[in-house]
């Protein structure tokens, strides 16, 4: 029991390290979205916000031509965003869940063999702790009744 045992451990160890290092690559991937994202949106407010400033100005009043240079910068790092967020860890993620609920499940079981096993080792340990006491106190076989006899008897077999 105790190879079927670590066996299981060994199992759902792996599983859990492998869940772990699919979650890292998808937080890997996303933080690659979010830098790509984040220079995208300094690049467009330090190079385009220039020219489109500039250029929206002759149009516009600089107060309207800052207020669509906003929504412009807002939607372009709002894309990257949403691109980041949709990053998932793939189909293998959830065969390594089964598996590691799998595991979880046979270790479970063992655990619950061996606390069946130290409860009625407990009660053997009970049961003999009884019956030790019953000879030590003499309440087996009725020793205590006669006890009173017994000790009569050797007294006087002392005195002769």
């Amino acid at each position: 029991m105790s190879e079927d045992f670590n066996a299981k451990i060994k199992l759902l160890i792996k599983s859990e390290k492998a869940l772990l290092s699919l979650e890292m690559k998808k937080k890997s991937r996303q933080t690659v979205w979010i830098a790509l994202g984040m220079v995208a949106v300094l690049v467009t407010l330090v190079m385009v916000n220039i020219t489109a400033y500039l250029y929206l100005s002759t149009a516009h009043t600089p107060l309207e031509a800052a207020a669509i240079l906003t929504g412009a910068n807002l939607a372009v790092a709002v894309l990257f965003f949403i691109l980041a967020s949709r990053q998932t860890v793939g189909a293998e993620a959830a065969s390594i869940e089964d598996i590691r609920d799998f595991a979880w499940d046979q270790v479970s079981t063992d655990i619950d063999e061996v606390k069946q096993h130290a409860t009625d080792l407990k009660n053997s340990v009970v049961k003999v702790k009884k019956t030790v006491d019953s000879f030590t106190t003499g309440d087996a076989f009725g020793i205590k009744k006669i006890l009173p006899i017994i000790t009569t008897l050797i007294d006087l077999n002392k005195r002769k």
